[in-house]
């Protein structure tokens, strides 16, 4: 077996991955102290400055590890003092707690939310989500460069290949059945060209391969849980191979 990143204060954020009770990312790191900011549903919005409002505030971290999301998750930060939605109380920073549009597009006019309407079925009637989709690409450079400045060692790991083509076209053909977690049908997780100008920004030395969902579906065996999550032993099997690769 592989040696472990060795760190003191291990700072972890993401969405449903990350906060998965099997803690795998301890197949990656050997920390004496883990900080998980990670909120089931989260976008790439919250991830990202749920660790930088952590180090700004709190400053007790040695090491950054982040699983990013789907690139069609919107999160609207509002005031501390407002009422709950939804899972906000939960996706909280030093001065704001998140409302996230979970799945896209969201066009079911029969279904409520638990904030303004008008202004999240606005962001999803653009082609192909561009402005949604830079926002969150902004969101992972932004956090990946105040780290840099900040000289915080980190690391990034992704829910799926941002430019694979498979995970952006369910919503448009209905081909994907909803199973019986509720996922499937209409969603898509959002992808963009390889050429895409804010990904050329990303520094792929500190991004971890292979990405998730892409390894889960390359396996032979059955790995998933359910439509997007793996099973509890295949999320460590997975992270070791993240391991293996990062130190190849």
């Amino acid at each position: 077996m592989p040696q472990k990143i060795k760190t003191k204060r291990l700072l972890v954020s993401g969405d449903s991955w990350m906060a998965s009770e099997c803690n795998w990312y301890e197949e990656l790191f050997d920390s004496e102290q883990v900080t998980n900011l990670a909120v089931p549903g989260s976008g790439n919005k919250y991830i990202a400055e749920s660790v930088m409002s952590h180090i700004i505030f709190k400053q007790d971290v040695d090491f950054v590890f982040v699983n990013w999301s789907g690139l069609v998750r919107i999160d609207i930060p509002m005031p501390l003092k407002v009422s709950n939605l939804g899972r906000s109380h939960e996706r909280t920073t030093a001065n704001s707690k998140y409302w996230t549009n979970i799945v896209a597009p969201w066009r079911d006019k029969s279904q409520s939310i638990h904030i303004e309407e008008k202004i999240v079925r606005m962001m999803y009637q653009e082609k192909d989500y561009a402005n949604v989709k830079s926002q969150s690409l902004l969101s992972v450079i932004n956090l990946q460069n105040f780290l840099k400045a900040k000289q915080i060692p980190y690391l990034f790991c992704f829910l799926y290949d941002y430019t694979n083509k498979d995970f952006d076209h369910n919503h448009l053909v209905a081909e994907s059945k909803v199973d019986k977690h509720g996922w499937g049908g209409f969603s898509t997780f959002g992808t963009v060209q390889k050429d895409n100008p804010i990904l050329a920004e990303l520094d792929t030395d500190r991004c971890l391969e292979p990405t998730g969902m892409d390894w889960g579906l390359k396996q032979s065996k059955d790995v998933f849980a359910d439509g997007a999550h793996l099973t509890k032993p295949m999320y460590k099997e997975w992270a070791r191979e993240m391991l293996l690769n990062y130190i190849a």
